[in-house]
Formats: C-alpha cells, sequence, structure tokens
C-alpha cells in the first residue's frame, strides 16, 4: 500500500513537473519567435501602416516594395560583401582549425602539452584592443578584407571541440593506416576526415555565423565604406531617420526590416544541410578529452 502511494505521489510531481517544463519551455519560444515575427510581418508592411513606429503582429497588409528598394540600392554591395567575408572567412578558418585539431589530437606529438596549454590560455586571457590594431597595422592589413579575415581565423573554443572529437577516432585505425603506408596528410584526408564530418559541420557553422556578424573589426580596420559589410550598413541604417536611397524617402521601419530579414537568410539557408549533425558534433566533440 505505502509503495502504491508513493508511485501515485511521484507520477503526480512527475505531471505537474512536465506541464510547469513545458510551459516555461513555450514562453521561452515565444520570447525568442515574436521579435523574428515582427521583422518578418513589418518587412511587408505598407509605409502608411508603420508610420507611427507600432509593433506588428499581424499583417496590416502585403507588399513586396520593401524588398525591391532594398535589392536596387547600395546595400546589396554590403550584403555581397559579408557574403565574401563569411564564405572567405569559414573555408579560410575551417583549413587552419581542422589540421591543427588533428595535430592535437595526437598523444604522440611531443609539445601537445604545452600548445594546449597556451591555447587555453588565449581562451581565458584577451590580448586587448590596442595590440591587436597594432599587429593589424603593422602587417599592412589595414583596409583590406584579410583585416577581417586572418587575424580572426582562428577560434580557440572551435579548436578545442574538434581536438576533442578527433581524440574520440580510435587509435587502431591510425596505426592501421601507418603500417599501410599511409602519411599524415593522407590519413587525414581519407581516414580522419569522413569520420568527422558532425564536428567539421558544428564547426563551419559557428565560423560561418561568425563572420557572417562581423561588425568589430570591420569598425576598426576598414576605411572605405565600398567595403562595410552589412552588420555595420544595418546598424547605421536602423539609427538613420531621413533620406535613405537617395530619392528622399524617409527610413521606416518596414525597410529596416526588410533588410534585416536578407541578412539572416544566409544563415537559415545553410542550417538545414547541416542540423542533422549539429547536436551529434557538439555532444561528442564537447564531453571527450
Amino acid at each position: 500500500m505505502y509503495t502504491k502511494r508513493s508511485s501515485f505521489r511521484e507520477s503526480i510531481s512527475r505531471k505537474v513537473f512536465m506541464a510547469f517544463d513545458r510551459f516555461f519551455l513555450a514562453l521561452i519560444c515565444l520570447i525568442m519567435v515574436i521579435p523574428i515575427w515582427n521583422v518578418l510581418i513589418t518587412s511587408f508592411a505598407l509605409d502608411i501602416d508603420v508610420m507611427g513606429n507600432e509593433y506588428l503582429l499581424l499583417p496590416p497588409s502585403f507588399t513586396l516594395n520593401n524588398y525591391i528598394r532594398v535589392l536596387n540600392s547600395g546595400y546589396m554591395i554590403a550584403f555581397k560583401n559579408s557574403l565574401f567575408t563569411a564564405i572567405t572567412g569559414t573555408v579560410f578558418s575551417i583549413f587552419i582549425t581542422v589540421p591543427m585539431g588533428y595535430v592535437l589530437a595526437q598523444k604522440q606529438f611531443a609539445a601537445r602539452n604545452i600548445i594546449l596549454k597556451l591555447i587555453v590560455f588565449t581562451l581565458v586571457f584577451d590580448v586587448g584592443i590596442m595590440p591587436f590594431y597594432i599587429v593589424v597595422r603593422s602587417l599592412g592589413l589595414i583596409n583590406t578584407r584579410a583585416a577581417i579575415i586572418i587575424p580572426v581565423g582562428l577560434s580557440t573554443f572551435n579548436l578545442i571541440i574538434v581536438k576533442n572529437f578527433m581524440t574520440s577516432i580510435p587509435a587502431s585505425l591510425i596505426e592501421s593506416a601507418t603500417l599501410d603506408g599511409y602519411d599524415d596528410f593522407r590519413i587525414l584526408l581519407k581516414i580522419v576526415l569522413p569520420l568527422s564530418v558532425p564536428i567539421i559541420a558544428a564547426v563551419t557553422l559557428f565560423y560561418f555565423v561568425g563572420h557572417w556578424n562581423r561588425y568589430f573589426e570591420v569598425v576598426m580596420f576598414i576605411n572605405d565604406s565600398r567595403k562595410y559589410t552589412l552588420q555595420v550598413v544595418l546598424r547605421s541604417l536602423i539609427f538613420q531617420s531621413d533620406d535613405s536611397l537617395g530619392g528622399g524617402n524617409y527610413v521606416y521601419n518596414n525597410l529596416k526590416m526588410a533588410v534585416m530579414v536578407l541578412g539572416m537568410l544566409p544563415v537559415l539557408i545553410i542550417y538545414p544541410f547541416i542540423q542533422r549533425h549539429f547536436v551529434s558534433g557538439l555532444m561528442v566533440g564537447g564531453v571527450k578529452g
């Protein structure tokens, strides 16, 4: 009898907990989704519907004129700059992160522990803005696209999770390939990379989002407005209150939101293709060491 009462109480407690958990998660989802929904709805609204800076949750009207204005304006130059920076920067970052992760995953590598400690040190302590700027300037990268790609090409966090994932690859596979006459490059290319697709997919998304949202480095190193990325132009657009596209048109929220939607598109497009690898890659890369 006591066991039945205990089980009944436990069942009631679990139901209450699950109901509260679902309510809490639904509330969090609403907090996340409502601003995005507002951005989307406002981007399709007419100027007259946003003149009062109202927070729209239901579509009062529908028009594609805002997107047409953006596509025909100078904002597309910034969009192309951001796309170039994101793609080139991601390729460059993966190109240096994956081989470094593979080398650091090899326990027989003599300087492995020292290099890992130095890498973790950079994760905790930041060098500061002024030394960072001086190094970039001394390399002659000021006002070049390389200034927003090369200096930030390697993420310590991404390197560590790639290294942790590759540590989980059975050493017997590496040893068998070595006995078959494979060198380190062929082992990385033929064995390690195919097994590391989940973590590479996850890190690729991290790098792409990071390069796509690049703002601080652009403001600090780029002087030519024609090389500005979308994030810099978008910020100036958000705080702009008069003439925008050179036609004497007031910048209403619908035009700003249209630029925001276009700014989100690349990440929304790339995520579905790698999301099936995302969780598994992070789980293994985060717990193995």
